[in-house]
């Protein structure tokens, strides 16, 4: 393994929230993340009946008091700038911060969990425009549908503290990209022009 590649885990709530990865492959935690969406990425595809999916697949998770839920890999590449460009991962990203901000606007939260990962300009392209806010109310109407505080609040806490992503951090683009390319292999086939990003 590359010198340059770091692998850790890291609970939702640590990323998107603390801005800090949970731990790494020597149990030390990794502060001032600060996530951005490179100019190569591809634009934000999820609809609503990915993020319905998504929101599904956590309260089963829930509902069978999984302890730990693994929601997929993050691969980072750091930049010389100390941002952590996402180089996979940005669809399942931007949705639990969509989540997390959803059912913070149905509860009586005094503190609302700031996420400054979305402060970024995520309007970039007509897909952008059209699923993010989609996105959010879909996630907002199904969030106001759990009829219970409590059980809005235990949500939000699963989801942060129990929810987990694999991250692999490489300051290696070149590797980020081969990393990438090996993980989607046999996921859905890229277009030229998504290669070619």
């Amino acid at each position: 393994m590359s010198k340059s590649l770091q692998l850790a885990i890291t609970t939702i709530g640590n990323l998107l929230v603390d801005n800090t990865i949970t731990r790494d492959s020597n149990n030390n935690s990794i502060e001032n993340i600060e996530l951005k969406i490179p100019n190569y990425q591809r634009p934000y595809k999820w609809t609503a009946k990915n993020v319905i999916q998504l929101m599904d697949d956590i309260l089963k998770a829930k509902s069978e008091n999984k302890e730990s839920y693994r929601v997929g890999t993050l691969i980072l590449h750091k930049t010389a700038n100390n941002y952590y460009d996402i180089v996979d991962g940005q669809q399942r990203t931007i949705s639990f911060s969509l989540l997390i901000k959803a059912i913070d606007e149905k509860v009586k939260n005094e503190t609302k969990n700031s996420i400054s990962f979305l402060n970024q300009n995520l309007n970039t392209n007509p897909d952008n425009k059209r699923n993010v806010p989609n996105n959010y109310r879909t996630l907002e109407r199904r969030v106001g549908n759990i009829p219970e505080e409590k059980d809005r609040l235990d949500l939000l806490d699963y989801i942060k503290n129990q929810c987990e992503l694999i991250v692999v951090i490489t300051e290696d683009l070149s590797e980020a990209f081969q990393f990438f390319d090996s993980q989607n292999a046999r996921g859905k086939k890229l277009y030229p022009h998504d290669l070619l990003k």
